[in-house]
C-alpha cells in the first residue's frame, strides 16, 4: 500500500498562520501540498508558491465544502490529508505519524483525526488509537471525532460521498456521520498533534460557534451549552492563558466562539447558516 499523501490546505487571508504549518510539514518526495484558496488578498498564495504548493482558487460565495470538493477532486494521491491553515503541527513528524498508522488499519476506516488542541500536549492520554463504527455509542463517537482541523481521508472514500455543499459548516461531522452509518469506520490518532490557532476576526468566531453549535444539534443531537459549561469554559480559558499554555491573543477569539456556541441554541428562529 502507498502512503504518499495529498496535504489539503483551505487558505482565506492566512499569511500569519500558514508559513508555520508548512515549516512543520514532514513532506516526501511523493507527496503534494493543494492550497485552495477563497480570495485572499495578503500574502497567502505568496507563501503558498515558496513551498511549491498546486494552487487553486475557488469563486464566491465561499463554501467550506465546495472548496474541500475542489481539493479532493484535484489530489492525486490514495490519502489526502485536510489541514486547516491555522492548525500548526507541534512537531515534526505529524505527517509520519499519521503514515504509522494507516499502515496499522483496515481499508474500513475511511478517516482518521488527529489532535488539534489550543494547548501543547507533551504525549496523548489513554489508548494510542481509538475507532468508532456504526455500532458505537455517543461517547466513543465524541472520543473519535474530530473534524477537518486535522483529518486524514482516504481518497476512495471521498469518492463515494463528497462533503455536502448544501451545509454552510459542520461538513466535517455530517460526512463522518454519514460514512459511520453506511459502513465505515473511523479512527483517532492521538499522536498525530497540532496547536489551533485561528487568527479570524471575533464577528467571525462567533459566527463560527453559532453554526457549528446549531448545527451539532441538528446533525447529531449535540446537547445544548447551558451557563454551567459556558462558565466553565471561559474558566478553563483564562487558566490556559494565565498559566501560559494558551497565548493571551488567542483568548478574545475563543471567548467570541465560545459565546456563539451558548447563544445559539437559545434563538431557535435565528438562522443557522453562515458565510465565511
Amino acid at each position: 500500500m502507498t502512503t504518499a499523501i495529498s496535504i489539503l490546505i483551505r487558505t482565506f487571508n492566512s499569511a500569519a498562520t500558514l508559513p508555520k504549518v508548512l515549516a512543520k510539514l514532514d513532506v516526501e518526495p511523493d507527496d503534494e501540498i493543494i492550497v485552495v484558496d477563497s480570495g485572499s488578498g495578503d500574502d497567502t498564495l505568496a507563501i503558498a508558491e515558496q513551498y511549491h504548493a498546486r494552487i487553486l482558487v475557488v469563486e464566491p460565495p465561499f463554501n467550506y465544502s465546495k472548496s474541500l470538493n475542489a481539493g479532493f477532486r484535484a489530489a492525486k494521491n490514495p490519502l489526502v490529508l485536510v489541514i486547516s491553515s491555522h492548525c500548526v503541527p507541534q512537531s515534526g513528524n505529524l505527517l509520519a505519524c499519521f503514515r504509522s498508522a494507516i499502515l496499522k488499519f483496515p481499508e474500513s476506516v475511511a478517516v482518521a483525526y488527529g489532535d488539534c488542541s489550543l494547548v501543547r500536549r507533551e504525549s496523548p492520554a489513554g489508548p494510542d488509537v481509538l475507532f468508532a463504527d456504526k455500532t458505537a455509542d455517543t461517547v466513543q463517537r465524541q472520543r473519535v471525532y474530530g473534524g477537518n482541523s486535522l483529518a486524514l481521508y482516504r481518497r476512495n472514500s471521498w469518492e463515494r460521498q463528497p462533503f455536502d455543499e448544501t451545509l454552510p459548516t459542520a461538513e466535517d461531522l455530517a460526512w463522518f456521520l454519514r460514512a459511520l452509518e453506511t459502513g465505515a469506520q473511523a479512527a483517532r490518532v492521538p499522536q498525530a498533534r497540532a496547536l489551533y490557532r485561528n487568527h479570524g476576526s471575533l464577528k467571525y468566531m462567533f459566527r463560527k460557534g453559532w453554526s457549528e453549535s446549531r448545527l451539532a444539534i441538528e446533525l447529531a443531537g449535540t446537547p445544548a451549552m447551558n451557563f454551567f459549561r459556558f462558565a466553565v469554559n471561559l474558566a478553563s480559558l483564562v487558566k490556559k492563558c494565565a498559566t501560559g499554555k494558551m497565548p493571551v491573543s488567542a483568548l478574545p477569539r475563543q471567548v467570541a466562539h465560545a459565546l456563539g456556541a451558548y447563544l445559539s441554541p437559545k434563538f431557535s428562529g435565528a438562522k443557522s447558516r453562515t458565510g465565511r
